[in-house]
């Protein structure tokens, strides 16, 4: 039929779009296990064979939906508009994440965040990037996916005082490992995408200096903080609460990366966008002189 048609025309065009975009976290995780690929970090990693580490990665296999993470990531570059919502969907979602952390008088969760918090604090950033683009967190109020994991990590922290609990540490290593894994290498594809709304130096959220510089010695020292957080917890039931609240945040998140809708037209999109930033990037660069002009 004809509408069959179209929609394998508009798959195919699709995939040779997202080809060029790439769920380049996904990538990361599938690509030869170079030493600093995000594969080769998790395979050569030493603290994420045991302890708590060791159960937070199986949620990597048990709940992360790739898929959804990536269509809903091209999808913000659709526009900037759609991006701005997206990213202040972010702001809020880490400011209550870093207040929850920053109040966190857990023996499992503050010297976690007393040792990190200075590299892993991304709210500042993000606001920055939202003035970038004519926007500010009050001109985006929190929508109701966003809101509702606002709700979860405040109510993880306020569990976490009750009972010295860790579930705080499973909401940072839903986000802050997935920036660290992939997020820093999406910069590029958002500037090209949104040029020149957003331009050099941006998304700041995505950089994390020299300490995503050192990805794999940062990563291996996340690990070992978090096998410490999981030995300051009194049970095995206390650990496997923070893998709950892992499965949880995943949940949520896929929540506000679906929340708007036109999910995949989004991310055709988007990938269009980038497809067409790069061309532009590669008529802008200066020309090859030829062997002529360079003999003359």
């Amino acid at each position: 039929p004809k509408t069959g048609l179209l929609k394998d025309a508009s798959m195919g065009s699709f995939a040779k779009a997202w080809s060029q975009l790439g769920n380049i976290a996904a990538a990361r995780l599938a690509a030869p296990a170079t030493s600093n690929s995000s594969r080769g970090i998790l395979q050569a990693s030493v603290e994420n064979k045991t302890g708590l580490s060791r159960m937070l990665d199986s949620t990597l296999r048990e709940g992360h939906d790739m898929k959804t993470f990536g269509l809903g990531t091209a999808a913000s570059l659709a526009s900037v508009e759609r991006y701005a919502r997206f990213t202040a969907a972010m702001y809020h979602v880490y400011t209550a994440m870093e207040s929850s952390l920053d109040a966190a008088k857990s023996p499992a969760v503050a010297p976690f965040w007393s040792s990190f918090g200075g590299d892993l604090r991304r709210s500042d950033a993000l606001a920055l990037d939202l003035a970038d683009v004519a926007a500010s967190s009050s001109s985006h109020p929190p929508t109701p996916a966003t809101r509702d994991y606002m709700r979860a990590i405040e109510a993880a922290g306020a569990k976490d005082e009750e009972d010295g609990g860790g579930r705080l540490i499973g909401h940072a290593y839903c986000r802050y490992f997935a920036d660290l894994m992939g997020g820093q290498f999406l910069a590029a594809p958002t500037r090209y995408a949104l040029s020149p709304a957003v331009g050099e130096g941006t998304p700041r959220h995505y950089d994390f200096g020299a300490f995503g510089a050192e990805r794999k010695a940062s990563v291996e020292r996340l690990y070992a903080s978090f096998n410490e957080a999981g030995d300051a917890l009194a049970s095995e039931a206390a650990r496997r609460a923070v893998v709950e609240e892992v499965l949880l945040a995943y949940r949520h998140n896929v929540a506000v990366y679906t929340e708007e809708g036109a999910v995949w037209s989004g991310a055709l999109r988007g990938a269009a966008n980038l497809a067409g930033g790069v061309a532009r990037a590669k008529l802008q660069m200066p020309r090859a002189a030829a062997p002529s002009e360079a003999a003359a």
